[in-house]
């Protein structure tokens, strides 16, 4: 990791400006000075910083106010507020209102270090989470994995994509319909409209109609406007109908219709309107052999089948699992540092997942609550999180000493930093030593 970083130092008093910014810059940093308020804004409008070193006292007031104002102009930039002894409240306000944390003067060089150093890392996280986010609608199309069967989805969506055929995706629940076809949207000419997605299992029988077609004032108890139906919305657009396979057979006709003729007739209405859109159908049910026991037309079967698109259980592309597990804590936790042990990746590839990638989503979003502050996901913790247990194991004699000590030190820490909910004042105080000396820990034992 790059350890420097283009720092702007603000602070009235001349004798610190020149002490504190020689320090960082013997640190390898990029330092820039500013004395008030308004020199600092200039320099906010006009350049760009990594960290900022904020005193909240600045002229020409030398009210808290001048610095809140200026901690609002960059809510991007880790901004670290520096401190007078009993200004310590005025601190957490700050850290309320946004900044990043704080250090009281006269500041001690091992601390200012240590908290640079995190604000560093906090800065490298959300660059990745960034590139992350951009790879992912560049490259993966939302889709993520690497395994042959994923890229070969991936490779068939863009090619099929650009056409108007519809698009019928097959598949179990919980791999990822609704993302094929969005990603389908995404990458079709109809892109610039709008993708409006319904799930014909969610609605009754009764009201599919309605939110299909819309339906005139009046023509049916409750119905005290007229409303606009989908078909209507996603006029231009691409209209996706999750688990068709569960649509009514009296509304398969209407729907045939629609498809056979570009029109459809609001509920009460008489006159015919018009919608041009594609549709993308999806289900997890086996609608051939549905229309060979006739719970499914086969003339709509035929109509919405256009291209199909299979989706594949997790079991038969586990090697997606380490990216997808990444990808998911990623998006998770805010300070973007969980990751899984490799005892605990080597876990997840051993598990049947009936459910599929929305499953490991689920585990993954209750373990992190589970796991709470610590930055590696145990085996233990993702046992709990799936079967409400422990997994029993004998101990180990294979650590040092030291390696024991360290792992016991760690654990104190996480548990105390769980209890104050990251206060870093609190956990020091909880656990008997001072803050610098907590932080210095942290920093020690790779904690954030």
């Amino acid at each position: 990791m790059n350890n420097t970083a283009k720092i702007l130092l603000v602070d009235d008093e001349a004798a610190f400006q020149r002490l504190c910014a020689k320090w960082l810059r013997d640190q390898g940093h990029d330092v820039t000075v500013a004395g008030d308020a308004e020199e600092t804004e200039k320099l906010l409008k006009t350049r760009d910083f990594d960290i900022i070193l904020l005193d909240l006292a600045l002229p020409p007031s030398f009210e808290p106010h001048e610095g809140m104002r200026l901690l609002s102009l960059c809510p991007a930039v880790p901004v670290i507020i520096l401190t007078g002894h009993g200004n310590r409240d005025l601190a957490l306000n700050a850290i309320e209102e946004g900044a990043w944390d704080f250090i009281s003067k006269p500041v001690d060089p091992d601390m200012l270090k240590v908290i640079v150093e995190r604000a560093l890392e906090k800065q490298r996280l959300e660059k990745e989470l960034k590139n992350l986010r951009s790879q992912i609608s560049a490259e993966n199309l939302g889709i993520v994995g690497n395994s042959k069967s994923t890229q070969e989805l991936r490779s068939l969506i863009r090619r099929i994509a650009p056409s108007e055929i519809n698009v019928m995706v097959l598949g179990p629940s919980g791999t990822g319909k609704e993302l094929v076809a969005r990603a389908i949207h995404r990458l079709s000419t109809r892109k610039e409209k709008i993708f409006v997605p319904l799930h014909c299992g969610a609605i009754p029988g009764e009201l599919l109609e309605s939110e299909l077609f819309g339906h005139l004032k009046g023509s049916f108890t409750g119905a005290d406007r007229d409303k606009a139906g989908l078909l209507k919305s996603a006029h231009g657009g691409t209209l996706f109908l999750d688990e068709v396979g569960e649509m009514p057979q009296s509304m398969q006709v209407k729907l045939l219709r629609f498809l056979q003729e570009g029109t459809y007739t609001p509920v009460g209405g008489r006159v015919e309107e018009h919608a041009d859109l594609r549709i993308i159908t999806a289900t997890n049910r086996n609608l051939e052999q549905m229309t060979a026991q006739g719970n499914f037309r086969e003339d709509l079967y035929y109509r919405l089948k256009g291209m199909i698109i299979r989706t594949l259980p997790l079991k038969e592309r586990m090697e997606d699992i380490p990216v997808l597990a990444k990808n998911f804590l990623f998006h998770l936790t805010e300070d973007k540092t969980k990751k899984l042990a490799p005892p605990a990746l080597e876990w997840l590839l051993k598990q049947p997942w009936k459910g599929n990638v929305r499953e490991l989503e689920n585990l993954l979003e209750c373990v992190t609550a589970l796991s709470g502050p610590q930055e590696e996901i145990a085996v233990d913790d993702l046992h709990m999180a799936m079967y409400g247990s422990q997994i029993t194991e004998e101990v180990s004699f294979n650590q040092t000493l030291d390696e024991k000590v360290k792992a016991l030190e760690k654990r104190l820490i996480l548990a105390a930093l769980e209890e104050t909910k990251r206060n870093h004042s609190k956990t020091a105080k909880l656990l008997g030593i001072s803050r610098p000396g907590l932080l210095k820990k942290m920093s020690r034992l790779g904690l954030r």
